[in-house]
């Protein structure tokens, strides 16, 4: 039908078509979009964020697979091979400290009151510039003001160290 309206292109048109004005308003509001023009601006992840993805992917992995979370580094770092280099990417690039991970945990949870996300899986230990990156229980990254770390909710009623 919405190719018929295109085609056709009036007002008058979509009236005919649509036989209801109430549905020919619902049909000109879909056509009229967002008013969006052109392609989706993406913002890619930094190291940070991607590396934190990946340590919540492997995380997954290992608790499928052993049943529990991994209870140590050591644990995880097999599965971690899949995504890089495991020294690698359990290091921030930001403050060159090890990540905080939440060991031996189920990752599990739902929605926290922090813009959709998670609990809190694994984190910046220190971040940088008033930053700190952490990834939830899904892998879902964001980097949030460190005035911010407080609000967070964590996997396993985990408290961080205060910095």
């Amino acid at each position: 039908m919405r190719a018929a309206i295109l085609q056709k292109g009036t007002l008058v048109n979509v009236v005919r078509m649509a036989r209801n004005p109430a549905v020919a308003a619902v049909l000109l509001a879909a056509l009229s979009g967002c008013g969006f023009s052109g392609d989706p601006h993406v913002v890619p992840l930094t190291t940070a964020e991607n590396s934190l993805t990946k340590i919540a992917m492997a995380y997954s992995d290992a608790h499928g697979q052993l049943g529990h979370g991994p209870k140590d580094v050591e644990e995880l770092k097999p599965f971690l091979k899949t995504f890089g280099n495991p020294d690698e990417l359990l290091v921030s690039p930001n403050d060159g400290q090890p990540y905080v991970i939440i060991w031996g945990k189920n990752p599990a949870g739902g929605p926290t009151d922090y813009k959709g996300l998670f609990p809190i899986l694994a984190y910046e230990s220190k971040g940088a510039g008033g930053y700190r990156a952490v990834t939830d229980v899904r892998g879902r990254p964001m980097t949030v003001p460190a005035a911010d770390f407080p609000k967070l909710k964590f996997l396993g009623g985990h408290t961080p160290a205060t910095n």
